[in-house]
């Protein structure tokens, strides 16, 4: 169907009540935001042009859809000199509402979704109610259509002014029917606020401000609005991370909302659904927060206390079958072996800018680097991570961002002022060529030989003693490298089996431990073997994975690898640092850790038969 048929089309079937001349002063605006609903929106707009009100504006926004929505909105505002059309590029409905109430020329303002629909003299009555009363706020019934049922969300048997903000909470709904649809609003009580953009569940977070402020509201019988549950709708898609923030959020202001005006809120409300996991998309998992405390449900009704579970006979066939392991900020949970899952929990890092100087003030030898690298994704927040390195108990000699020129081509000009001015606590900013994560060890091995270098991340918080706890296990035995997580690594029947680092308990001095430098990794002076300043070999033989090329390398070196007792083996990632790095590269278009640790130990087998040798020392005891 193209558009002249469309309009056509439309002409044939609305020609009843399609107006010819614009509305100069209309009575009403009403805001339509419309994104991909071309199965939907004829019914909407059908029902905007049946009112029995004629003297309305109707303000379609094309918030940048890409099925047949934008023909169906041309075609009818061709048609009906009372449409106004406002296209846009995608940005969400808040900011086409915000768009449509700026131009907006009506003496009252209502709001429809473009899935849904309106009683032919919806429009008629909430204003005749709105003036005869001289409210700003008029409340029609709502009906939830289902495919196969209707059910009133909202259902009124007598017109009833109410100005008391508890009365015209309780009439309203809300929290349970926080809708700005289906209300008629006086434009000088609703031009006082703006949505919220970008977010989730933004009527929740302006319908009871825009209550709070309205001096009378009415409720209007007998006039409906049909909201229909579209599984296609952003309310109703799968619930992304991002939407379960904003949702938890939206709860919490109602919850403060409700405090700070006296109202009664019932217990279900304030619990508040914090994290839900699915699978198959059936929710799995939910945990609510409940007067700041959070409790984990099972199937959304089963209790579960996230703690580990004692090793002992009473307990060993739970392990089996459940088990739930607090790491990283994250609850990880396993059920049945064939169903794991993991969400956030709600630990905090001690967050505190640096306001010293982070540096050791008396001569060490050899001298103690912290030595990490970037790139321009991570550059705005790097510094969290820094600040964290500048307030450590024990103080290194060096902390050196190592940075690639060709990621920064006005060099310091490029870099953020929050970055820059840790220089004057003893940052110290330096240039390599881009070798990926390399460039956290490979040009400070090369600047300093004879010295200690200590790896760090980017996208972390460092605890205090993080520094310490390395440095401390280095001084007890000085010829093995030392790193605070590292995974287990054994050989058997010729095949390399890898034991996570949460389960790898092998505290002895070994190669069989398989650093991971994100946790934080201490290598002595000369520790490595030499080819590990190939730089030519580091781009072609496994570019992405430098913890296991330094790690064979090591091997090579006879220099094995002592895995530190934590007391906090949690990592705590810095907020929004996660959506780029070389995970993301790996599970893309990167090579699989397997394949990596294959291509190494075929260039390198001698490796392998220091592993293999390892292994059986191991196994023996």
């Amino acid at each position: 169907m193209n558009k002249r048929n469309l309009k056509e089309e439309f002409i044939k079937n609305y020609s009843p009540c399609l107006v010819g001349k614009t509305v100069t002063n209309p009575k009403v605006s009403i805001i339509v935001p419309c994104y991909n609903v071309e199965e939907y929106l004829e019914e909407c707009i059908s029902s905007l042009l049946k009112q029995t009100l004629k003297d309305i504006e109707i303000i379609l926004i094309n918030d940048g859809s890409n099925d047949l929505t934008p023909d169906i909105l041309t075609s009818f505002s061709e048609i009906d000199k009372r449409i106004v059309l406002i296209n846009q590029e995608n940005k969400g409905v808040s900011n086409a509402r915000n768009n449509g109430l700026t131009v907006a020329k009506g003496e009252y303002i209502t709001f429809l979704d473009s899935d849904d629909w309106i009683d032919n003299d919806y429009i008629e009555k909430l204003y005749d109610a709105i003036t005869r009363n001289s409210c700003d706020t008029a409340v029609s019934d709502m009906i939830r259509k289902r495919p196969n049922s209707n059910k009133y969300r909202l259902h009124f048997v007598e017109e009833k002014i109410y100005t008391n903000l508890n009365d015209k909470i309780k009439v309203t709904r809300v929290p349970a029917c926080c809708y700005l649809c289906g209300k008629l609003f006086k434009k000088e009580l609703i031009n006082n606020f703006k949505f919220k953009e970008n977010v989730y569940f933004e009527d929740m977070l302006l319908l009871p401000e825009v209550l709070k402020k309205s001096d009378k509201l009415v409720t209007v019988p007998n006039t409906n609005y049909y909201y229909r549950v579209n599984k296609n709708s952003i309310v109703k898609k799968a619930q992304s991370p991002k939407k379960q923030l904003d949702s938890y959020r939206a709860h919490k202001y109602i919850v403060k909302f409700f405090k700070e005006n006296n109202l009664t809120l019932s217990n279900k409300s304030q619990r508040i659904t914090k994290y839900i996991k699915y699978f198959l998309n059936i929710p799995v998992l939910k945990t609510k927060e409940y007067q700041n405390k959070l409790i984990t449900y099972l199937f959304g009704f089963l209790p579960v206390k996230v703690k580990k579970i004692p090793d002992n006979l009473k307990y060993k066939n739970i392990k089996k079958f459940f088990f739930i392991r607090n790491l990283d900020s994250h609850f990880y949970i396993e059920l049945f072996k064939f169903l794991k899952i993991s969400f956030k929990n709600n630990d905090k890092f001690n967050y505190i800018e640096t306001k010293t100087f982070g540096l050791e003030k008396n001569t060490r030898t050899p001298k103690l680097i912290v030595s990490l690298t970037s790139f321009p994704d991570r550059i705005k927040t790097i510094h969290i991570t820094i600040n964290t390195l500048l307030n450590q108990t024990v103080k290194p000699d060096k902390i050196i961002l190592w940075l690639a020129d060709s990621q920064f081509k006005n060099k310091e000009n490029d870099l953020p002022e929050s970055l820059l001015k840790l220089k004057d606590s003893g940052l110290e900013i330096k240039w390599f060529e881009d070798i990926r994560s390399y460039k956290k060890l490979i040009p400070a091995l090369i600047e300093f030989p004879d010295d200690i270098i200590v790896t760090a991340d980017d996208d972390l918080y460092y605890q205090k003693d993080w520094l310490e706890s390395l440095y401390s296990s280095y001084l007890k035995n000085p010829d093995c490298i030392h790193t605070r997580r590292a995974c287990g690594i054994n050989l058997k029947d010729n095949e390399l089996k890898v034991t996570p680092h949460y389960a790898n308990n092998n505290y002895k001095s070994t190669y069989l431990n398989q650093l991971m430098g994100g946790a934080g990794t201490l290598y002595p002076p000369h520790s490595l073997y030499k080819d590990v300043l190939n730089i030519d070999e580091i781009k072609t033989l496994i570019p992405t994975h430098d913890d296991i090329y330094f790690w064979i390398m090591a091997i090579l070196n006879h220099t094995k690898i002592k895995l530190i007792k934590n007391k906090d083996v949690n990592l705590y990632t810095i907020k929004d640092s996660q959506n780029s790095g070389l995970c993301k590269i790996q599970s893309t278009s990167g090579m699989p850790p397997r394949v990596a640790f294959k291509k190494i130990l075929d260039k390198y087998p001698e490796a392998y038969n220091l592993l293999e040798e390892e292994t059986m020392v191991y196994n023996e005891h």
